[in-house]
């Protein structure tokens, strides 16, 4: 049984939320969107992200496939009815398959590996602010408070969305993280990970995660979603990479030894007759 916990925060200046989060665990599969588009718009789009993706992966959907389908409905709900129109949602979708974590990203919602008291940012923003931070035109904290800070460059529903993915492998007791941008919004990552080393379970994560974000300001909804891996290791420890190289660098002396060995007569043999011809040349 997968340990895991998720809960969504409308924050402390709106009165809605627009965020959702869902799960299938017979899929192993876990999501964070965060709707936009006005009032109640945001949430339908959010909503439709949620039950669309769920839904192909329980078909057999391949989770990108699913992301894509999402997509195309907003896309068609906004096109039959005039009040939804430019709604949207961002998506980061997690699956925990034998070769580790999958992530599925649209937008700038996150997701984060947390191993060994460090955090890792696993996703890329779709987003204005990323793009300027690619070129290296700003700063970290100049975009922390940059006046474009939440505009996206790609949504689901609206325009053309292409979907990135990630694979990573996992070791047993990684946390994945999963957030809209209003916990990163208010907390850097490494006040969050100041939180997720004070919280011994995923539950006790989460709620320390969304307090965090509401006593730095709440500005908007806040989602979480913290998932346990309790499966066997996807990839080797360093030890045993260190381990199989000192071991190959045995093998290797062993096998120059052997060779050196087998051949040794022969090469001293060549070397005597080399010697002799030259005394023969010398001594005419």
């Amino acid at each position: 049984m997968t340990v895991f916990s998720g809960s969504t925060h409308p924050g402390k200046i709106r009165n809605h939320n627009e965020d959702v989060i869902g799960w299938d665990t017979d899929h192993k599969v876990w999501l964070v969107a965060d709707g936009m588009g006005g009032h109640a718009h945001g949430e339908v789009a959010s909503r439709l992200v949620k039950e669309t993706l769920l839904q192909g992966v329980g078909q057999g959907s391949d989770l990108l496939t699913a992301v894509s389908e999402a997509h195309a409905v907003i896309s068609a709900t906004a096109t039959q009815n005039s009040d939804y129109e430019g709604m949207g949602s961002t998506v980061v979708a997690l699956e925990v398959n034998p070769l580790g974590a999958r992530l599925v990203w649209v937008g700038d919602s996150r997701g984060y590996l947390w191993r060994e008291g460090r955090l890792k940012l696993l996703t890329r923003d779709h987003s204005y602010l990323e793009r300027l931070l690619a070129a290296e035109h700003i700063t970290e904290e100049e975009a922390r408070n940059h006046p474009r800070r939440n505009i996206v460059t790609q949504i689901l529903g609206v325009g053309e969305a292409f979907p990135d993915e990630t694979q990573v492998p996992l070791q047993r007791g990684d946390w994945l993280i999963l957030c809209s941008d209003g916990l990163n919004d208010e907390l850097t990552d490494a006040e969050i990970a100041e939180q997720l080393d004070a919280s011994n379970d995923p539950e006790v994560a989460v709620e320390n995660l969304i307090e965090a974000s509401l006593s730095k300001g709440g500005r908007d909804n806040i989602s979480v979603v913290v998932v346990q891996y309790d499966g066997e290791d996807s990839e080797q420890p360093e030890t045993a990479g260190t381990q199989a190289l000192e071991l190959t660098t045995e093998i290797d002396e062993v096998n120059r030894q052997s060779l050196v060995s087998e051949y040794l007569p022969f090469l001293l043999g060549g070397a005597a007759a080399i010697l002799v011809a030259l005394l023969f040349w010398v001594l005419r």
